[in-house]
């Protein structure tokens, strides 16, 4: 009985070395995607679970409530002429996509409408990596003429953008709300609530400072 128990024992102790060992390895592998530029390709439709919030759990930690987002969004245009954006005061919807993912085609087809109806009145930025990252001929092709687009991977990388499609509420220079989804109404579910619950933290603060 004793050498059972025993030798139960050591077989859950090397499953547990075993299961430690994957996790790292797909930890490993997510890091290393996410510095290739890989997409979320969230490839499924408006009847799923509703928006994704993203956090690669061991690749990008949670970033905490009210981050600091940068005062100014700088970059330049699909013409090489640089640009700027104040991130500061009225919010600001960051709309990180790319010219390759599936998912990103909807979002693109959104914006290619005109400026749609965005959670506080933010104005809306399409942020995409640097030409040498990305089909420059395709970007023409779906580039926005209502909506500013913005070449910078910096700003992908000061944010921490794991993929794309993503998007980052800012204001004040902080992000108030960040995630992904298949469908605009789902990222416009997401980051409305994601203000709300920001309006109701504001107002419960200067409630208990007072």
């Amino acid at each position: 009985m004793t050498a059972l128990v025993v030798g139960l024992a050591l077989a859950v102790l090397i499953l547990g070395v075993l299961v430690a060992g994957l996790l790292r390895s797909h930890a490993e592998i997510l890091k290393a995607l996410h510095e290739l530029g890989a997409g979320l390709e969230l490839d499924r439709t408006g009847d799923g679970p509703g928006p994704v919030p993203v956090t690669i759990d061991g690749v990008i930690p949670p970033r905490p409530a009210d981050a600091a987002a940068p005062d100014t969004l700088s970059g330049s245009t699909l013409d090489g002429e640089a640009v700027a954006y104040s991130l500061r005061g009225a919010p600001t919807l960051l709309a990180f996509l790319s010219s390759g993912c599936t998912t990103c085609q909807t979002f693109w087809s959104v914006f290619r409408k005109g400026i749609p109806a965005v959670p506080a009145g933010a104005q809306v930025l399409v942020v995409v990596r640097d030409l040498a990252e990305e089909s420059e001929s395709a970007l023409r092709e779906r580039a926005p003429r209502d909506v500013p687009l913005v070449v910078s991977t910096q700003v992908w990388d000061t944010l921490d953008v794991p993929g794309s499609p993503y998007f980052v509420l800012v204001q004040d220079g902080r992000v108030v709300g960040e995630g992904s989804g298949a469908s605009w109404p789902q990222v416009v579910d997401l980051l409305g609530q994601a203000h709300a619950d920001d309006r109701l933290r504001s107002a419960r603060a200067l409630t208990e400072s007072s």
